[in-house]
């Protein structure tokens, strides 16, 4: 049937697309575990919160001062320099307040390179996780409707001199006319 064409390559790409999105995630996930697993710890003081957009959202901050996400804006000293970090996203209930001391990690190659610990340790793997279970989800649909709307004819069949199988019957269309 060809109106299941459509559905079945939509599927498809979804899957591929899914597939592609968990690579993605799941080298971020990596780039964030090597990170931390290599990082320093150090005590940073938060000296601003900074109106940024929330994760996920691709809007500008607004001024309403109950929707603005803040994201802290951390001091730190590695080796007698002094350092400043920016968390990437905000959250609209910000527990931090300014003059709270937090946990920074920083590259001991690059004390510059830094991330308030806990800062994406969680939501990527979470959204990798959701990200794979979906591609498998799709293709396990995709794979038990493959041969939905395939005639019979058209399937393949494990022995054609196999006894236990009825015979093909030829379409009537096929049939000639004796007269």
């Amino acid at each position: 049937m060809k109106w299941l064409r459509f559905p079945r390559t939509l599927g498809i790409v979804v899957c591929l697309y899914l597939i592609g999105m968990s690579v993605i995630f799941g080298m971020l996930s990596g780039q964030n575990y090597r990170f931390v697993h290599h990082a320093q710890k150090v005590s940073g003081t938060v000296t601003a919160l900074v109106p940024r957009a929330p994760i996920g959202s691709t809007r500008e901050p607004t001024s309403d001062a109950r929707m603005v996400s803040k994201a802290p804006t951390v001091r730190y000293e590695v080796g007698g320099a002094s350092y400043e970090y920016t968390a990437a996203h905000g959250r609209y209930r910000q527990r931090l307040q300014i003059g709270d001391t937090v946990t920074v990690l920083y590259d001991p190659k690059d004390p510059a390179v830094a991330r308030i610990r806990g800062e994406g340790q969680v939501l990527i793997p979470l959204i990798t996780s959701g990200f794979v279970a979906s591609a498998v989800l799709v293709a396990a649909i995709l794979f038990k409707t493959r041969n939905l709307g395939v005639p019979a004819t058209r399937r393949r069949r494990s022995d054609p001199a196999d006894p236990t199988e009825p015979p093909e019957i030829e379409p009537a269309s096929a049939q000639h006319n004796v007269r």
